[in-house]
């Protein structure tokens, strides 16, 4: 009896070991269409974005910049703040995990097409300005 405790714990350790190791995502970038910002800036943002959700306890499989879909929000933020030098959205393909997950995210939730807005101030400094489904 003892031994049969011994093995089923073993198995179950091995189970939990199974269900809770992290795999390393690699985040897939792309930028689909683009003839207002430097491809450095889009990038920039990307990282800034990928380490904002990875940070949140999310892991991030894709994030794109498509100036086609970004426009219309872009314009709408230089419009409502005159501090405002620059505005980049990117959007981004992620699923958030079962503890320490952000309190504005869901638990063990997946997002797709989900935005991240940065500003780039008159100091030529990018900062995140908002982030969600518009």
């Amino acid at each position: 009896m003892k031994k049969k405790n011994i093995i089923l714990g073993f198995i179950v350790m091995v189970i939990l070991i199974a269900i809770f190791m992290k795999k390393p995502i690699e985040t897939k970038k792309e930028i689909r269409y683009n003839t207002t910002h430097k491809r450095e800036d889009i990038e920039k943002i990307m990282d800034m974005a990928i380490d904002e959700y990875t940070n949140a306890q999310a892991d991030v499989y894709s994030v794109y910049y498509d100036e086609d879909i970004s426009h219309e929000t872009e314009q709408s933020y230089l419009q409502k703040d005159t501090d405002i030098q620059e505005v980049i959205v990117v959007y981004l393909e992620f699923k958030t995990r079962f503890f320490n997950v952000h309190p504005a995210l869901g638990e063990n939730h997946y997002y797709s097409d989900y935005m991240y807005i940065a500003c780039k101030n008159a100091d030529g400094v990018w900062q995140w300005k908002d982030g969600g489904y518009g």
